[in-house]
Order: structure tokens, then C-alpha cells, then sequence
């Protein structure tokens, strides 16, 4: 799980480098809100084929070029 809540902190956890974000347990959103500016990225349990959330740090995440080169896939038919 890359996501732990605990009373005195909400932990984000990188699941390619392992690199830990805490926050006060303030609000949630905002806290996200904050991780996606620093450039974090978050993948839905069916988009990755799990039960559970994805979550990258900014440097971890795949850069556009690499995003651009990957194959389109067929969906509807």
C-alpha cells in the first residue's frame, strides 16, 4: 500500500523508489493537491489491474517523451 493513514499523519510512499511525504492529518484533498504540484502521479486500482492505489514521486514518473513512444490501444470495439 502506498498510502497509510495514521492519527498524527497521512503517508504518501513513492511504490518505484520508496520516498515517504507525511502530512498533518489536516485534508486530504489538499494534501493530494499539494503532492500533485510537486509532480507526483496517482493510478487508479483499475487502470493498474489491483486493489490498490499507484502512487509515483516527481522523479520517478515517466517523462513525456518516453509516454509519447508507448502503443495506442484499441477501446469500443
Amino acid at each position: 500500500m502506498a498510502f497509510d493513514e495514521y492519527p498524527e499523519a497521512f503517508l504518501w510512499r513513492c511504490d518505484h523508489c520508496g520516498y515517504e511525504v507525511a502530512f498533518k492529518p489536516h485534508d486530504f484533498y489538499a494534501c493530494v493537491a499539494e503532492l500533485k504540484a510537486r509532480g507526483w502521479t496517482f493510478n487508479p486500482p483499475e487502470r493498474r489491474g489491483v486493489d490498490t492505489w499507484g502512487h509515483r514521486c516527481g522523479r520517478c514518473r515517466k517523462p513525456l517523451a518516453e509516454m509519447l513512444k508507448m502503443p495506442l490501444k484499441e477501446v469500443g470495439r
